[in-house]
């Protein structure tokens, strides 16, 4: 897989020094299968759920920030 490829799916990431090498490619293979294997509808609700809880983590202000930056007008 090309690195561009690599950096969309997320692939950028700090490996565990606990975890076997090979597991992280086994665990690569996996997760690239089973996104290939999804449909859209699958990807967009993950996506959206991954995102929603990324934005209740944050404190509320660094929420209402960026809430600013997208909608400048409201």
């Amino acid at each position: 897989m090309s690195r561009i490829k690599e950096e969309m799916l997320g692939y950028d990431y700090a490996q565990n020094d606990w975890i076997e090498p090979q597991a992280h490619v086994m665990v690569d293979e996996l997760v690239e299968y089973q996104v290939y294997c999804m449909t859209l509808s699958e990807l967009t609700q993950r996506v959206t759920k991954q995102m929603r809880d990324e934005y209740y983590s944050n404190p509320y202000d660094d929420m209402t920030r960026q809430y600013r930056e997208v909608f400048p007008s409201e």
